[in-house]
């Protein structure tokens, strides 16, 4: 999807324009137009261009002349062209044709129908839309071409007027909503206005790779469906259309003449079609994923029939003044395909045209054939938007070698379905010092972009496609298509987000490509999204979206140390990636050697205290060097010197959290937690390995026994979850019982599940600006971590986020507030990020 672009300037020196009339008489009669042709949306003149290159066989002959006299002769056949549009009663329009004539201008142009310097031309049209539709107008010219090429008698598919087959009805019957000609609710909120000074005017071509990679198969769709739907869904995010509840469009033109029932004979060059029209919210759009968008669009055209048509011409001939579907265009895209309407194959006697096709392209849009520059066939689609939005256009971002082209299986572990999701990580960093070779002294998105094309060479698989096979085994197919990257800005500096970062992040919509959730689609999409945020200081934020599947925090550290070494100027990086996820596969036969609550349900789940639309709230805790140290006080003497600092915190917290959800005391409650299993396996994995290596510890007892009894319980709990699962050979049992299940997810009813993050190095990134700032997940949901911090004393220390409803994060203030003054003395602190600084992104 590279954009294209041009800053070509030229002056072109007119002739005096002239009429060119019928070269022969010509009915003098009037013509109604259609109650498709007259709406008040197509009054107006819409554009056509043509280039051709100079030809050695036609010295001495004038295209101008030639072009004129081919008008001549053609408007015998077009006759109504050479007319007026005149308006009658109830602003009907018909045509007086009075063989007027049509206007014409020769021009000279100063670059190497307006002739060029270097002897090729330039064939302008600009024709009432009322005439004619764009497969009109193709007709047309291509009856001019016949004619300026002297093939002998009249153009080989004679015109057809038969106007009176779009008629309204009498009476009128409006069988459809027709969406295209109703305002959207606040039509003013988030619209791309005509006179914005800071438009910009960009073409993006989407060839073989990127139809490819946006072809989803359980979608049957045409590629214009394919590219509208994609193209509609990132015109929304970059215009940041309205809240979630505001109506975002997509209004495309469907040609009546290749629809089953129609009736309109060969040569009718008149408007025939009918506005499709898919309306979402914001939300929606945004939250469905591509397939949600692409679903909406092929149903909007599949409603477009013959019936839809007629319904339009009855429409506007019971509306008031024939109305115009041009108010609809709030936070609407409008797009037509012109592929298959012969703009690129037309010919003067010249050869056929370097390019034909609409001169400009405003708020709406086309769908034009084109060739990349490296001749690949595909489709163009001009785009105008505010600048800011622009540059949130995504591209796809290929290996910068090729690669080889396989299928490799994801384990067994990868591709269990709670890791069907993408996990984010956000980077922020300093402008750096800019030293003369200094890549700080650089944009951060052109260096990042072309050291990612290059770290992709050696992590081949993640420019891939994930395909679902029989038993919903996940492989990845090394397309070598690419990975979603987007450069954009934001007019905010670091330190407006504070002096100490933790999730959730302020903005982080504004950040990252994707929503954040704990589910997506994986299979048939790009596998990593990547946003670089330039900031108003000149530091910038790596956002990155990966899909679980692929990675876990540890592979995650890996690529990530990779990229920094290619910015930095490294050939390759210090470790070399290896896949080998068949060291994970499931035996055969499957043998199960240890019992996996982690992957059976919860005894009635429905009682679970958070619900989907529970208004949740968010709020990091740090646990200073002294907290932690009141911890080990507070646990039994024989524990004290064998906990971790994550045992310590983590059952504190699981005990505030549980009693804070108001569970009854019988009711079953769940500690899971991510175990690593690097260095734990016999044989160990080999360094390198960036795929999912983790389990999950689990400890199960009741709210009752959790809450009532003393810290040192909960401690022993988590403790032995732990312990049960660093066996070399827990993973491989736990593989085998993912297969065995259908490939579950792991239980979250009543549970609290978090991951050590204190040890994964995600935050030890550079990438030739300095170490990040901040490196760690972006949001948090029920799942939360524990993060390395050092708080504004300096004192290094961990901090948990926590999401909770809000009655009950009150709750659990207050029991870690009580806990602290019973079990131990000092250290835990709530951090509030209330920064207010949401507008300004």
């Amino acid at each position: 999807m590279a954009p294209m672009a041009s800053s070509l300037t030229f002056k072109a020196r007119r002739g005096a324009p002239m009429l060119v009339a019928p070269a022969a008489a010509t009915p003098h009669e009037l013509k109604p137009l259609s109650d498709i042709d007259d709406q008040q949306g197509l009054r107006f003149y819409r554009s056509g261009i043509h280039f051709y290159r100079s030809d050695p066989a036609k010295a001495g002959q004038d295209p101008a002349a030639v072009v004129k006299k081919a008008l001549a002769d053609a408007l015998v056949y077009y006759y109504p062209l050479a007319g007026r549009l005149r308006e009658v009663e109830g602003r009907k329009l018909v045509v007086d044709c009075t063989a007027d004539g049509a206007v014409f201008v020769e021009a000279d142009a100063d670059v190497t129908v307006t002739r060029l310097r270097c002897g090729g031309f330039v064939f302008a049209l600009q024709i009432c839309h009322n005439m004619a539709d764009a497969a009109g107008v193709m007709q047309f010219v291509q009856a001019l071409g016949e004619l300026a090429r002297g093939v002998p008698g009249a153009p080989t598919v004679p015109p057809v007027w038969a106007r009176e087959l779009l008629l309204a009805r009498s009476p009128p019957r409006v069988t459809h909503a027709h969406l295209e000609y109703h305002c959207p609710e606040q039509p003013s909120a988030a619209v791309v206005r005509p006179d914005d000074a800071t438009l910009e005017r960009r073409a993006f071509f989407f060839g073989p790779r990127e139809l490819s990679a946006l072809r989803m198969p359980q979608v049957r769709c045409s590629r214009f469906e394919t590219v509208a739907a994609f193209v509609w869904r990132c015109r929304a995010a970059a215009l940041r259309c309205g809240g979630d509840a505001d109506e975002a469009r997509i209004q495309f033109v469907v040609n009546a003449r290749g629809l089953r029932d129609s009736p309109l004979p060969r040569g009718f060059y008149g408007n025939a079609f009918a506005f499709a029209v898919a309306a979402a919210t914001a939300g929606e759009l945004r939250d469905g994923g591509f397939a949600f968008a692409l679903q909406k669009v092929a149903a909007a055209k599949a409603e477009v029939t013959m019936e839809c048509i007629r319904s339009v011409a009855d429409f506007n001939m019971v509306s008031e003044r024939r109305p115009n579907f041009g108010p609809s265009a709030a936070r609407s895209y409008m797009v037509s395909d012109v592929t298959r309407a012969g703009f690129e194959n037309v010919d003067f006697g010249w050869g056929v045209n370097v390019y034909g096709g609409p001169a400009t392209a405003n708020l709406a849009t086309f769908h034009l054939k084109g060739r990349n520059e490296s001749g690949e066939e595909g489709i163009v689609v001009p785009m105008c938007l505010p600048a800011q939005a622009m540059e949130r256009e995504p591209e796809l971002v290929a290996p910068s070698k090729p690669t080889p082209r396989e299928r490799k299986p994801l384990s067994d572990i990868d591709d269990q379905e709670s890791l069907r999701f993408y996990r984010s990580v956000i980077y922020f960093f300093h402008h750096g010092p800019a030293g003369a070779d200094s890549s700080s002294s650089k944009d951060p998105v052109g260096v990042l972009k072309h050291a990612l094309a290059d770290v992709l060479v050696f992590y081949y698989p993640i420019a891939g496609r994930i395909r679902e096979e029989a038993g919903r085994k996940l492989v990845v197919d090394c397309t070598g298509e690419g990975v979603v990257f987007v450069g954009a800005d934001a007019d905010v500096r670091l330190d407006d987000f504070g002096s100490t970062l933790t999730p959730p992040i302020p903005c982080t919509g504004e950040l990252l490509c994707l929503p954040e959730s704990s589910s997506a689609t994986v299979v048939d999409r790009p596998l990593l999204y990547i946003q670089v945020t330039r900031l108003a200081c000149g530091g910038f934020v790596f956002g990155l979206q990966i899909c679980h599947c692929l990675a876990d925090a540890p592979g995650v550290g890996q690529f990530m140390t990779a990229v920094g070494e290619l910015v930095r100027g490294a050939a390759a990086p210090s470790v070399r990636p290896v896949w080998a996820r068949e060291l994970l596969a499931a035996r055969s036969p499957l043998r199960p050697t240890y019992e996996h609550p982690e992957y059976e349900a919860v005894a009635d789940p429905g009682k679970d205290r958070i619900f989907p639309g529970d208004v949740m709230l968010h709020r990091p805790f740090f646990f200073c060097p002294a907290a932690i140290a009141a911890l080990r006080k507070a646990a039994p003497p024989q524990l004290r010197n064998k906990c971790s600092r994550f045992e310590l915190v983590a059952a504190f917290v699981w005990r505030c959290r549980t009693a804070a959800l108001v569970y009854d005391p019988s009711d079953e409650v769940r500690f899971l937690c991510v175990v690593n299993a690097r260095g734990k396996l016999r044989p160990p994995l080999p360094e390198g390995f960036y795929g999912n290596a983790l389990t999950f510890g689990t400890a199960v007892t009741t709210a009752g026994e959790l809450c009532e009894r003393p810290y040192g319980h909960a401690l022993e709990l988590v403790r032995k979850a732990k312990e049960r699962v660093m066996t070399d050979d827990y993973l491989q049992s736990a593989a085998d019982v993912l297969v065995a299940k259908g490939r579950p997810r792991f239980t979250t009813a009543r549970t609290y599940l978090v991951t050590d993050l204190t040890k994964a190095r995600l935050h030890d990134i550079d990438l030739g600006w300095g170490t990040a700032v901040y490196g760690a997940p972006a949001t948090t949901t029920l799942a939360t971590f524990h993060m390395p911090t050092t708080n504004a004393e300096g004192e290094e220390g961990i901090t948990v986020p926590i999401c909770l409803p809000v009655q009950a994060m009150e709750r659990f203030i207050a029991e870690m507030e009580w806990l602290e003054k019973t079990t131990f003395s000092g250290g835990v602190s709530e951090r509030s990020l209330g920064l207010g600084i949401s507008s300004r992104l």
